[in-house]
C-alpha cells in the first residue's frame, strides 16, 4: 500500500506516520487492494473552501473531500472542520479527524451519501469501521502533543 499523509494546516500538529497506519487498517477492513494509493492532505477551512466551491459548487467549507483518481485516491480534509464538529457533536478531535478519514475512504471504494439510503448504509458503515479502529487502538495518538 502506497499511503501519502500530508499536513498542510499547522494549526494542528498530526501524527502523519500513525495516520498511515490507522489508513492502514482501514484499507485491510474494507479488503481494499494491496496496491492502493492514497493521498490523504489535512488543509485549513480556509484552503478547502475554495476547493469545494469548485468541485462541489458549494461556497463554503467542507469537512471531506474525496477524488477517486483511477490508480490513486486522494482525499482533502478539513482539520479546522474537524474540531469545530467535534465540539457540535461532544466527540473528541481524534475520532472526527478518524472519521473523516474512514468517510473519505468509502467515498473513494464507492459508497455514496446524496440519497437517505445510501447516507444511511454509508454511515453506518463508517461507525463499524471507528469503532473496530478504538477497541483496536487509542486513537488519541493522531494528534502531536507539544
Amino acid at each position: 500500500m502506497n499511503i501519502v499523509v500530508s499536513n498542510l494546516n499547522k494549526k494542528h500538529k498530526l501524527n502523519k506516520k500513525f495516520i498511515k497506519e490507522i489508513v492502514a487498517d482501514i484499507l485491510k477492513i474494507l479488503k481494499l487492494s494491496r496496491n492502493t494509493k492514497l493521498d490523504i492532505v489535512f488543509l485549513s477551512d480556509r484552503a478547502i473552501e475554495p476547493l469545494n466551491r469548485l468541485y462541489k459548487k458549494e461556497k463554503r467549507a467542507t469537512d471531506v473531500l474525496s477524488f477517486d483518481l483511477g490508480s490513486c485516491g486522494q482525499i482533502l480534509i478539513s482539520s479546522d472542520m474537524a474540531l469545530k464538529n467535534s465540539r457540535v457533536f461532544n466527540t473528541s478531535f481524534e475520532n472526527e479527524l478518524v472519521l473523516y478519514v474512514i468517510h473519505g475512504i468509502l467515498h473513494i471504494s464507492g459508497y455514496d451519501d446524496q440519497k437517505l439510503k445510501d447516507k444511511s448504509r454509508m454511515f453506518k458503515k463508517q461507525a463499524s469501521i471507528l469503532e473496530r479502529l478504538c477497541a483496536k487502538v487509542n486513537l488519541s495518538k493522531v494528534l502531536t502533543r507539544r
